[in-house]
């Protein structure tokens, strides 16, 4: 058979395989549990089973990607793996139980499926939950039926994001290479035609990475790096250009020859997936670190045991990379469903907007105005009835108090309100008691700086608020509805004059002479013979005065001298870190009161409480290990101050070599040290000595010499330097 008839028989069975849409309706008659389904397609001894059972184990002291087994059955599933794996056994006796090496093998082929639940948690902050699905290879065998062909692609059919487990070892049979490969495409076309875009993310896993011609660690688990992540929106060719010639490939001959091989043998594959996808990446990870040992075969396959020590490389970077895009796509369907709402929403506001427009110019304005001239016509207010006033007074106040024009046509209210004061005028002839109100009103402004009009941005006029403009309209009013001479007159005019030099006053209250003009207007005044002054006068005289008199305060405090180059030369030295951190921030805390905001001293001390509180949140940490006696290594845990340190970070750190820690105040840092005598200190459980770091800032007790009870000595440096990046008060 030859190449192209296996893709033709390949597409011909994802066509005939693909669900119907009633099938897919009520999910194919099987039941999946909640949570974002992670598919993973991969044949026969592709090292699906072991891939579970390693990741489960490298999250476990992992940061980017920790993975947490919800239920039962997938952690014994794990479990026995894990044993198998790793020789592990127990022996239970009488009250005791105790573990055992035993033989390490790799699980058996899969014979039955599994579903497994687990939860994801990404960057130590998202949790997602994860649905996955391990089954027999020969389900997916395009050439083979299996009982649990339509279950697979059921689950598959309707995963969030996929990763296709391709087994290096076949790239020895062009057959098997390209049955496994058409098995792929099958897959891909059932999720959606060739022609649409692919809805979910998909990514390459080349397992057994350990055995491929140049491979050689972690930097290398990754092909398509962020330089290269445009072409996958373009064509294979492209695609093939841009990666083949990318620094990390051509680097290294061996690994170049590796990686081509490889995008040549899964073409068709790679062909139906660039250029309908940005979610898509192509790994390469070795479950076991290293080759294991070959011990057998059977047939259709070789037997192997896990090595002696298993260092997984790369095998948390698929999982992390599927979930988090998983994590984003759904974000941005929220994003998308709150789009749609905030649409039909804007709608919904145009339309009330202009139902309420219509509303008021249809309906309450137009009663108000046509009544109005229906009442007046062609004569003046003043000659209307005294019943005529009161009734358009009447009106006039109510359409101001509307519930609706109000809050929405707050300009035309203010107009309505002035219009029903001066008929109310016209009315009662009680101008005088009128215009005390407007006093009181003009000394509430005043009292309260925020019914103040506020400065134009140029700061050569003000802008009114809805209480200022209400008041400039009532004194403008005041002085044109009064007769000319008399003295209600006299008294708006004064007012009037007294407003417009407080409102001249306000973008310029650092010119004293603003000021002064407003107090010798008032002393005029009150010193004139003649001139008789209200009580109402005198009492907003009094309250213009003391504007005057609150500024001076402001100024006498803002001008309050603080000895500043004194604090800047106590606390910066003083090496006292709490002091530092803890009490010179209050200190400056208290100072900062008596400063006036953005003052240079004041942002000063704004900056240094900033830096200091770098030092109050977790953080990661750089260190070298700049001594260690000859032969000597050490262990370093933090942990929480009731805490206990565990030692399970499988790894030896010696003299020269770099590291990171993640701390916080309070936090306990615990050392551990294994001198060269000590061969089996069990990560740190059985070091030679040990030693707490717990004041409240124990990260810098770490930077520098640490001598244990035992005369060993350590010495780390941190980079950048720790009490260098100490805040620093600067005059």
């Amino acid at each position: 058979m030859s190449f192209a008839k296996i893709f033709k028989f390949g597409k011909k069975g994802a066509k005939m395989a693909a669900p119907s849409k009633d099938k897919k309706k009520d999910g194919g008659g099987f039941d999946w549990p909640s949570g974002a389904r992670v598919g993973v397609f991969g044949h026969s001894n592709a090292g699906k089973t072991v891939y579970f059972t390693v990741l489960n184990e490298d999250c476990k002291v992992a940061r980017d990607l920790q993975i947490s087994v919800t239920d039962n059955a997938t952690a014994n599933e794990l479990l026995i793996n894990f044993k198998r794996i790793w020789g592990v056994g127990t022996h239970a006796g009488p009250g005791t139980h105790v573990d055992l090496r035993e033989e390490r093998k790799f699980p058996d082929l899969s014979q039955r499926d599994r579903v497994l639940q687990l939860t994801a948690i990404i960057d130590r902050s998202q949790k997602v939950p994860v649905v996955t699905y391990d089954y027999p290879g020969s389900a997916i065998d395009i050439s083979a039926a299996s009982d649990y062909t339509d279950k697979v692609a059921d689950f598959m059919a309707n995963c969030d994001g996929l990763l296709f487990f391709f087994d290096p070892k076949v790239l020895g049979s062009e057959y098997q290479c390209h049955t496994h490969v058409a098995s792929f495409v099958s897959m891909l076309e059932k999720l959606a035609p060739l022609e649409d875009r692919l809805p979910i993310p998909v990514a390459l896993v080349i397992t057994k990475a350990d055995t491929l011609p140049g491979f050689s660690g972690e930097e290398q688990t990754v092909l398509v790096g962020a330089e290269e992540e445009p072409v996958v929106c373009q064509d294979y060719e492209t695609f093939l250009e841009r990666v083949l010639t990318s620094d990390r490939v051509t680097r290294d001959a061996a690994w170049a020859g590796t990686v081509r091989d490889i995008l040549v043998k899964t073409k068709e594959f790679i062909k139906v997936v660039v250029g309908r996808t940005l979610d898509f990446q192509i790994f390469f990870v070795s479950q076991t670190g290293e080759s294991p040992e070959k011990v057998g075969a059977e047939e259709g396959r070789s037997l192997y045991k896990p090595p002696e020590k298993v260092r997984p490389v790369g095998v948390r970077k698929p999982m992390y990379w599927l979930v988090k895009a998983i994590a984003r796509n759904r974000s941005l369907n929220k994003m998308r469903a709150f789009n749609r709402w905030v649409r039909l929403i804007s709608t919904g506001v145009v339309i009330a907007v202009s139902f309420f427009y219509a509303l008021h110019f249809w309906f309450f304005l137009a009663r108000v105005t046509s009544l109005h001239s229906a009442t007046v016509g062609d004569k003046h207010e003043s000659e209307c009835t005294v019943s005529e006033l009161n009734h358009l007074s009447s009106k006039y106040s109510i359409y101001s108090s509307n519930w609706m024009v109000r809050p929405l046509f707050p300009a035309f209210a203010i107009q309505a309100h002035n219009m029903a004061r001066k008929l109310d005028t016209l009315e009662t002839g009680k101008s005088t008691n009128l215009f005390d109100d407007v006093l009181k009103e003009f000394g509430m402004v005043i009292g309260n700086e925020d019914l103040w009009p506020t400065p134009t941005p140029t700061r050569d006029g003000v802008i009114h608020t809805g209480r200022s403009q209400l008041l400039d309209n009532s004194l403008n009013s005041a002085v044109a509805q009064t007769d000319s001479g008399s003295v209600p007159y006299l008294r708006a005019q004064r007012t009037l004059e007294l407003w417009e030099l407080f409102k001249a006053c306000i973008p310029a209250m650092t010119d004293p002479t603003k000021l002064e003009l407003l107090h010798s207007t008032i002393d005029r005044y009150q010193n004139t013979p003649g001139v008789e002054i209200s009580s109402g006068e005198t009492q907003l005289f009094i309250k213009l005065l003391d504007v005057k008199a609150r500024e001076e305060e402001k100024k006498s405090a803002a001008t309050a001298v603080v000895n500043f180059p004194e604090y800047v030369e106590r606390i910066n030295g003083n090496e006292d870190i709490e002091y530092r951190l803890d009490g010179a921030v209050s200190e400056l805390e208290e100072l900062r009161k008596k400063l006036v905001p953005g003052s240079k001293e004041y942002k000063a001390i704004g900056k240094y409480k900033a830096a200091a509180n770098k030092f109050k949140r977790e953080a990661t940490y750089n260190y070298q290990i700049s001594y260690l006696p000859d032969g000597a290594h050490i262990h370093v845990e933090v942990t929480t101050q009731a805490g206990m340190p565990q030692w399970t970070v499988a790894d030896e750190w010696y003299k020269g070599s770099t590291h990171e820690i993640t701390w916080s105040p309070n936090m306990v840092i615990h050392v551990a040290i294994c001198l060269g005598d000590n061969t089996n200190c069990q990560w740190g459980k059985r070091a030679t000595d040990h030693t707490k770091l717990d004041n409240k800032y124990s990260i810098f007790d770490m930077d520098g010499e640490l001598l244990f009870s035992s005369g060993a000595k350590a010495k780390f440096s941190f980079s950048p330097s720790l009490r260098k990046g100490l805040p620093k008060l600067k005059d």
